[in-house]
C-alpha cells in the first residue's frame, strides 16, 4: 500500500515517527513524508522520501509575522471556568488552547500554498494512509479528498483529544457563556469546506490513533487508539571515537533540548546552574548546548565537555544518568537506554503571559511569532512577545512518570540550589535503586509492540477505512 505522512517542520515532530516510516517501508509499502520544503534535507538525511510543500527560499509558516499567537490568559481562563476544570486539567486546557492550537492553525491556512500542494499531491499520488502530525491538520483533508484512510500520530500526551472531548461534555455551556463552541473546528473549517468536506468529529481526531505513550502517560480521551513503542530516532552521525569505549568515571548526559535553544537565549538561567552544581563530581559530564544556551556561562568545569550535537541514541547506553528539559523524545531515548533520568520541571503552570521585553536579551524566556534566532530577528527596541514558563511543555507528566516509577527524580532550578542539585545528582548517579526503577520504565517500554509489530493493524485498518 501507498502510506503518505504529514509532519510539522521540526525534528521534534518529524524524529517519532522516522521508525514507524521504516517499518512501512521495510515491509514492501511505498512511503512518502510531507513537510515544508526547508525541511526536505532533514527527511532524506532519515532514508525517507520527501514531498516538498511551498518554497524553500520562504519562511514556514511559525515564522511569519502575521502567524496565530496565543491566546490572552483571560480566554483561556474563561474557557475552563465554564467547562468546570480542576488544576490538574487546567494545564491540560493550556496545553492545547493557548499551546497547541497556535501550529495546528499554521497549514491549514487557505491564504497560504501548503495545504493545496498536499492535497494536490494525495489526489496524484492515491495514498491508501495518511498518516498525520495533529498539528498538521492539513493531512486529514487530503486523506478525505483522495479517499484514503487516516490516524494521527501522537507525540505526547493526547491534549488535543481531551480537551475537544472536553467541549463536547460542555458543548451547552460554552455556548451559553458566548465561547466558540469548537476552536480546533474553526480553524480547520475554511480548508475543508474549500475541497466540499466538512470539519467533523473524524477529520479532528482521525479514524484512530498511533499512541506511542507509554500507559502512565496517556490521557483518557474517546478515541481509537493503536499503542506502539515509541522507539527512539535521534538523527544519524558518525560515531566520535571518544564513544568507542565506556567512560572511566561516570558519565552524565545534559540536554535540555532542540526546540526552545531555537527561541530562548540563557535558557533561563537553568544551564549555569546545573554546569557549576556537577563541577565538583566525580563524573563525566557530556552537554549537548548551543551558543545561545551557553549564554550567561562564565567558566565550562574541567569536567564538562560541550558538544553542541551528539545523537542520543550513541551517547546514552554509555551514561549512567541523563539530566534533561522533559521532552517526549528525550524521555523515550532514556527509557530505551535504561538510564535514570533528571527531569528539569518547575512546577509552574504553562500558562504563556504578554510582556513586553526585547527578544534578544538575556531577559527574554520569551517567545514571539515570528521570530527566531539566526532566522529571523528582525524586532523593534521593545515587543509585545510572550513569556514562557521556565520549563518544557510536557515536563511535568514525564518528570511525574519517572517519579512514579522510581526512575529518577526532578530538578527545579528556580527553587533548588547549587547544592541541592549537586546532591540531586549525585544520588541519582551512585543509588542502585534508581537503576532499578529504570530497568521497570525499560520493561514497561519493551512490553508494548514495536512499529514492525503494528504494521499488520495498519494494513487491516487501512483496509477497514479507506473509502475507494
Amino acid at each position: 500500500m501507498r502510506v503518505l505522512f504529514t509532519v510539522y517542520p521540526s525534528h521534534a515532530h518529524f524524529w517519532p515517527i522516522v521508525p514507524t516510516a521504516w517499518a512501512l517501508q521495510s515491509a514492501g509499502h511505498e512511503v512518502r513524508v510531507a513537510s515544508h520544503a526547508r525541511f526536505t534535507d532533514s527527511i532524506r538525511a532519515a532514508g525517507l522520501t520527501p514531498v516538498a510543500l511551498g518554497d524553500a527560499s520562504i519562511d514556514e509558516a511559525r515564522m511569519r509575522p502575521d502567524a496565530k499567537a496565543p491566546a490572552r490568559p483571560e480566554e483561556v481562563l474563561r474557557y475552563a471556568d465554564v467547562l468546570k476544570l480542576d488544576d490538574e486539567e487546567r494545564e491540560h486546557w493550556i496545553a492545547y488552547y493557548q499551546w497547541l492550537l497556535n501550529p495546528i492553525s499554521d497549514y491549514v491556512r487557505v491564504d497560504l500554498p501548503y495545504a493545496a500542494e498536499l492535497i494536490g499531491f494525495a489526489r496524484a499520488w492515491q495514498p491508501d494512509l495518511v498518516v498525520w502530525d495533529p498539528t498538521f491538520g492539513c493531512g486529514a483533508v487530503a486523506a478525505r479528498v483522495s479517499g484514503a484512510a487516516h490516524a494521527r500520530f501522537l507525540l505526547g500526551p493526547d491534549y488535543l483529544a481531551w480537551s475537544m472531548d472536553r467541549l463536547a461534555e460542555r458543548g451547552d455551556d460554552v455556548r451559553a457563556a458566548g465561547l466558540p463552541e469548537h476552536p480546533h473546528a474553526d480553524l480547520v473549517r475554511p480548508l475543508a469546506e474549500q475541497y466540499g468536506t466538512e470539519a467533523d468529529r473524524e477529520l479532528l481526531y482521525g479514524q484512530w490513533s498511533l499512541d506511542p505513550m507509554p500507559p502512565g502517560l496517556r490521557l483518557p480521551t474517546s478515541t481509537i487508539k493503536l499503542p506502539m513503542r515509541y522507539v527512539p530516532f535521534t538523527g544519524v552521525d558518525v560515531l566520535p571515537e571518544w564513544l568507542y569505549a565506556k567512560p572511566e568515571r561516570p558519565r552524565v548526559a545534559l540536554t535540555l533540548g532542540e526546540s526552545t535553544r531555537r527561541f530562548i537565549k540563557g535558557d533561563w538561567g537553568r544551564s549555569p546552574k546545573i554546569l557549576e552544581a556537577v563541577a565538583d563530581l566525580d563524573v563525566e559530564v557530556i552537554a549537548t548546548l548551543n551558543n545561545l544556551q551557553l549564554e550567561g556561562i562564565e567558566n565550562v568545569p574541567d569536567n564538562v565537555r560541550i558538544i553542541e550535537w551528539v545523537t542520543l541514541t550513541n551517547l546514552l547506553p554509555t551514561c549512567s544518568a541523563i539530566i534533561h528539559h522533559g521532552g517526549i523524545g528525550t524521555f523515550a531515548a532514556a527509557c530505551a537506554a535504561k538510564v535514570p533520568q533528571i527531569v528539569c520541571d518547575t512546577g509552574e503552570t504553562l500558562m504563556m503571559r504578554p510582556v513586553e521585553v526585547d527578544p534578544r536579551t538575556m531577559e527574554d524566556g520569551t517567545y514571539r511569532v515570528g521570530f527566531e534566532f539566526g532566522v529571523n530577528e528582525e524586532v523593534v527596541e521593545t515587543v509585545t512577545t510572550w513569556e514562557l514558563p521556565n520549563k518544557k511543555l510536557e515536563a511535568t507528566p514525564t518528570s511525574s512518570y519517572v517519579i512514579s516509577r522510581g526512575a529518577g527524580a526532578r530538578l527545579n532550578h528556580v527553587t533548588q540550589s547549587v547544592d541541592d542539585i549537586r546532591k540531586l545528582v549525585n544520588q541519582v548517579v551512585t543509588e542502585p535503586s534508581y537503576q532499578v526503577g529504570a530497568q521497570a520504565v525499560y520493561d514497561e517500554w519493551l512490553s508494548l509492540p514495536s512499529p514492525a509489530d503494528i504494521v499488520a493493524s495498519l494494513e487491516r485498518l487501512t483496509a477497514q477505512h479507506r473509502r475507494r
